[in-house]
């Protein structure tokens, strides 16, 4: 640039011109620098986010166990939808991969985990979410595909769903998690039969229990049995308590099959052990710090007889008095009379005992080393699971209704002898028919027993059981 000095100007004011111009100059071109730069910038920063939701959304499909019944089966009925971001097996459940939940759009009165005395007589929907759209986004184009999920829950949830490009900010669950939605959640045996969907679910996929965290996506108030999926898993998280959060990036998220569709439940009508049970039972007794490998062998010279008897108490809001049915109306009268029958045994060992107010641990402790464990037809005998291999179930019943083949078909999976005992509540010979069905089921795995009256021991052999008692025998 060229400025020209005019004579009659002052050799000061041409000074002053060349500096004006040379500010001039040198600020235009640091403006140009700035801007050039922060353009620059920007473009990083922009192929920097790129690049980092590129490598959030990137996954490897699962690796599968297909191993046994049902992982056989559930690995040839695969559905994969939204880029395999989305599998559906065996239209049971569905592993999602970059999917995004929005806690706020699962509406509902609770969040969950309050202390029972606080919600005494609420309806049970209270215990459950809507879930509103958007709570669900995938990396997709939402297509019409609600006719290929599964029915139930994951139906309801799943209508929610809807679309992303970039992820938003979100916190990220890098971890394998695991989302349940529980009913009977007070009930040992339907907590039972979930525990060990997840975890056949992490044997098909391949993930260590330990490291896999649980979602409940219900809202119920805090439960006995809610340290099974502690102890079990890496730890569990309540939906409603992650409200503070709006969006959350699971790399992995797995949604279970609904509670009735356990490999465990009665409507399977199995008797022999669905995959990884013997595995699934073993972990539970380890994560108790459970010795299962002492005795493993039934000594008939030395057998522990358990009765477990039904307490009231209050499970559940819906039962705020804790009433509970199947209780012997006669109850001390019959324990009084099995007590004074079972003292003739110097072999046997008879033990009572109610399991509402024991820990997980020790209910566990007192199962592992019974061999002959007696109850009224109920959730407690959900227990079975975890007896050691050829003992004795006895279920008494008043009732030869249909229906009631549990704990039937848990202890012919878990290879435990089982007896149907038929009896009259209230009635003066009940302890007479309890001692002859548990003796009769005894004198089939331990032939001779020793007997002491007036400590004078005499070998007794018991008489011939009429009648073939296989594990499905009822007693009349």
């Amino acid at each position: 640039m060229f400025i020209k000095c005019y004579s009659k100007l002052s050799i000061r004011r041409c000074r002053q011109y060349l500096f004006y111009t040379i500010f001039i100059i040198l600020s235009f071109s640091l403006f140009l620098n700035i801007k050039y730069g922060l353009i620059n910038h920007s473009s990083e920063t922009t192929n920097k986010i790129l690049l980092q939701n590129e490598s959030l959304l990137l996954f490897k499909e699962p690796t599968l166990n297909c191993s046994g019944d049902p992982l056989e089966q559930w690995c040839q009925h695969q559905i994969k939808l939204c880029n395999s971001s989305l599998i559906v097996y065996n239209k049971l459940f569905i592993i999602t991969h970059s999917i995004i939940l929005q806690p706020e759009f699962a509406k509902g009165k609770r969040l969950g985990g309050e202390n029972i005395q606080d919600v005494l007589n609420q309806p049970e929907e209270d215990e459950y979410f809507h879930f509103q759209k958007e709570f669900i986004k995938l990396p997709c184009d939402i297509q019409e595909f609600h006719d290929r999920i599964p029915d139930g829950h994951l139906s309801n949830i799943f209508s929610s769903i809807s679309s992303y490009r970039l992820t938003q900010k979100t916190h990220t669950i890098y971890e394998t998690t695991i989302a349940v939605n529980r009913h009977d959640y007070a009930n040992v045996y339907h907590t039972i039969t979930d525990v060990y969907t997840v975890y056949l679910l992490c044997c098909f996929f391949q993930r260590n229990p330990k490291s896999v965290r649980i979602l409940f996506l219900d809202a119920h108030p805090k439960g006995n049995l809610d340290i099974l999926w502690s102890q079990m898993f890496h730890s569990y998280t309540r939906l409603g308590h992650l409200k503070n959060l709006s969006s959350i990036f699971y790399h992995e998220l797995i949604w279970s099959q609904p509670q009735l569709k356990s490999e465990l439940d009665i409507t399977k009508y199995r008797r022999i052990a669905p995959s990884f049970f013997f595995e699934f039972r073993q972990h539970i007794l380890k994560q108790f710090n459970i010795n299962y490998k002492i005795n493993e062998k039934l000594n008939c010279q030395s057998l522990n007889l358990f009765f477990l008897v039904r307490h009231n108490y209050v499970a559940h809001p819906r039962n705020p008095s804790g009433k509970i049915t199947r209780q012997l109306s006669n109850e001390k009268q019959i324990l009084d009379d099995l007590k004074i029958k079972f003292s003739k045994y110097s072999n046997i060992n008879f033990k009572i005992n109610h399991f509402e107010e024991l820990a997980i641990e020790e209910q566990l402790n007192i199962i592992i080393q019974t061999d002959v464990f007696i109850g009224m037809h109920g959730a407690g005998l959900t227990h079975v699971l975890f007896m050691k291999s050829n003992r004795i179930l006895i279920e008494l019943t008043t009732s030869l209704g249909s229906g009631r083949e549990h704990f039937e078909f848990m202890a012919s999976i878990n290879n435990v002898n089982y007896r149907r005992c038929l009896i009259i509540d209230g009635s003066s010979t009940t302890a007479e028919k309890i001692f002859d069905c548990i003796i009769e089921k005894i004198s089939q795995i331990c032939p001779l027993m020793t007997v002491s009256i007036h400590s004078q021991p005499i070998v007794t052999t018991f008489f011939p059981v009429v009648g073939n008692f296989s594990n499905s025998n009822i007693t009349t």
